[in-house]
């Protein structure tokens, strides 16, 4: 009796540390991209940088004065668990050189 549910908690706490590393990547990505935005990097580096985060990553870019904000998202599920899913998210500024 006790030992589906000890498996349902194991892989509950796993499922979780794997959202937790998909938010810690969208974090680092998210930061890497406002830089290279607010530093005047090419269209294509900004673009291979989006890509290395995954193709189920959405992008949003916006400018506050003279500060880059880049937002992205992704829409995350816990293995074998249909119903719940999560939407994990982050946005990372950057204040624009020359300015």
């Amino acid at each position: 009796m006790t030992l589906p549910v000890v498996t349902l908690v194991l892989a509950l706490a796993i499922g979780a540390m794997g959202l937790q590393l998909q938010k810690f990547q969208l974090i680092g990505t998210a930061s890497s991209v406002a830089k290279a935005i607010a530093r005047g990097e090419s269209l294509a580096i900004v673009e291979e940088l989006v890509a290395k985060a995954g193709e189920r990553v959405k992008f949003e870019l916006s400018e506050i004065e003279n500060t880059v904000c880049v937002s992205l998202s992704l829409d995350a599920t816990l293995p074998g668990i249909d119903f719940a899913g999560f939407d994990l998210s982050e946005t990372q500024c950057a204040k624009a050189q020359g300015q």
